[in-house]
C-alpha cells in the first residue's frame, strides 16, 4: 500500500532548506557584485593612467613636430647635395625597376614568330626620376629580337608602340642570321612603367 502525501496540507514543511538556498544565492550574487565593482574600479584607475600617458605623449609629439624643419626644395640644396640626391634616386630607381611588368608587356606584344635574345635596361634620364614614386621613371631598353621575317619584327614593334608603354624606337642594326632566313634586329626604345 502506497502512502500518499498531500503537500497542500503542509506546503512549507521544508522552509529552512529553501531559506538556506536563497541565502546562498544572494550571498554568491553579493560576492560577485563586489568582485565586479572592484574590477570596475581597477579598470577606471587604469583608464585614467592610460589617458594621462596619452596626453603626455600627445604633448611630446606636438613638441617634436615643432622641431621638424620645413621640407627642403631641390632649389635650396647645394650642388653636392643635389648630385647626391640624384645619384641616390637613380640607385633606388634601378633597384625597384618593375621587371615583371616589363617582361609581361613584352610577352603580350612579342608575337609567336619573334623571340627576344637580349635585353639591356638602363636609366634614360636621371633628372626624370621621382624620388617619391620610385619605379616610374622612363628606362632605355636595348633589345635584340629575332623574327622569321622582317615584317614579323615590324609588327611586334607596332604592337609595342600601340601598348602606350614603349616609344621612341631607334633601330640600330638589321641582319640576317647565318644559315637561316631569320632576321636579327637590334633596336633601342624607351619604356615607361605605369
Amino acid at each position: 500500500m502506497a502512502v500518499r502525501t498531500n503537500l497542500a496540507t503542509n506546503p512549507y514543511a521544508n522552509r529552512r532548506l529553501m531559506s538556506l538556498i536563497f541565502g546562498l544565492v544572494i550571498l554568491v550574487c553579493a560576492l560577485m557584485a563586489r568582485q565586479f565593482v572592484g574590477a570596475l574600479e581597477v579598470a577606471g584607475v587604469n583608464a585614467q593612467a592610460i589617458q594621462a600617458e596619452v596626453e603626455t605623449q600627445q604633448r611630446q609629439i606636438s613638441e617634436l613636430r615643432k622641431r621638424i624643419p620645413p621640407p627642403v626644395t631641390p632649389d635650396q640644396l647645394s650642388p653636392q647635395e643635389r648630385e647626391l640626391l640624384i645619384g641616390a634616386s637613380a640607385l633606388i630607381e634601378r633597384r625597384v625597376f618593375p621587371w615583371s611588368k616589363l617582361l609581361h608587356d613584352l610577352e603580350v606584344n612579342l608575337g609567336k614568330d619573334v623571340r627576344l635574345t637580349r635585353i639591356n635596361v638602363a636609366l634614360e634620364d636621371a633628372s626624370k626620376v621621382d624620388a617619391l614614386r620610385p619605379g616610374t621613371a622612363p628606362m632605355a631598353l636595348d633589345m635584340v629580337v629575332v623574327g622569321r621575317q622582317r615584317d614579323n619584327v615590324l609588327d611586334m614593334m607596332r604592337a609595342l608602340q600601340a601598348s602606350g608603354r614603349f616609344d621612341r624606337f631607334r633601330p640600330r642594326k638589321l641582319s640576317v642570321v647565318e644559315g637561316t632566313q631569320e632576321v636579327e634586329y637590334e633596336v633601342e626604345m624607351t619604356y615607361t612603367p605605369k
